[in-house]
């Protein structure tokens, strides 16, 4: 009996350590994972040391990256580099200004200061590039069949642009607009009719005023 007990015990005990298991693995692939966390225990560990080897350097530097590409909405690493190097300032200040004056915390707040300084980006490029296409540093103008193409192109990538800016604009203002608390003292019965409330002598009384 006792055998047979502790038989039943093991296989009890296997059991409830494998739901155990289907339930942690259903938890880890199920929930949102925050892949820097563990980057960012990595990178620490490292930083702890005294003394780095070279692997260990370069091995630092490409976890700060990761980390950094991991939180890319949340810094704004993303739109900052939607062009070459040398905007870089340009576009990480104006998406700061941006997230600072609309106060943008949640990701869709952070999602649409992005897109609204990529597509102000896109447009104001585009209309340099028309701009300059049209008119000439020596304030002349020149037009043939294949600029009035290129033209036509970077008219219609412009109207996009300027559209999905706008469109986010709207979209984030509305976001942030506080909610309206409307209280209603009057309310319309009928046509010409009004229903008002008045308090005398501490009671309350209905007073319809009939139209004239």
């Amino acid at each position: 009996m006792n055998e047979i007990s502790q038989k039943q015990n093991k296989e009890l005990a296997e059991a409830k350590d494998r739901e155990a298991r289907i339930e942690e693995m259903h938890k880890l692939f199920t929930t949102s994972t925050d892949f820097s966390y563990s980057s960012i225990k990595k990178w620490i560990d490292l930083s702890d040391k005294k003394e780095l080897t070279a692997e260990e350097e370069k091995k630092t530097e490409e976890l700060k990256l990761e980390i950094s590409i991991a939180n890319g909405l949340k810094n704004g690493l993303w739109v900052a580099n939607l062009s070459y190097e040398k905007y870089y300032k340009f576009l990480a200040t104006t998406r700061s200004m941006l997230v600072k004056e609309y106060d943008c915390k949640t990701p869709i707040e952070l999602m649409l200061a992005d897109r609204i300084v990529g597509n102000y980006w896109r447009s104001m490029k585009l209309d340099m590039i028309l701009h300059r296409l049209i008119e000439t540093d020596d304030s002349r103008y020149t037009f043939n069949d294949s600029k009035m193409n290129i033209i036509r192109e970077l008219s219609k990538g412009l109207e996009s642009a300027s559209r999905q800016l706008n469109t986010s604009i709207m979209l984030l203002k509305e976001l942030k607009q506080p909610a309206l608390n409307v209280k209603v003292k009057n309310a319309i019965i009928g046509q010409n009719q009004q229903f008002n409330v008045n308090k005398q002598d501490n009671q309350q009384q209905d007073e319809i005023i009939e139209p004239k």
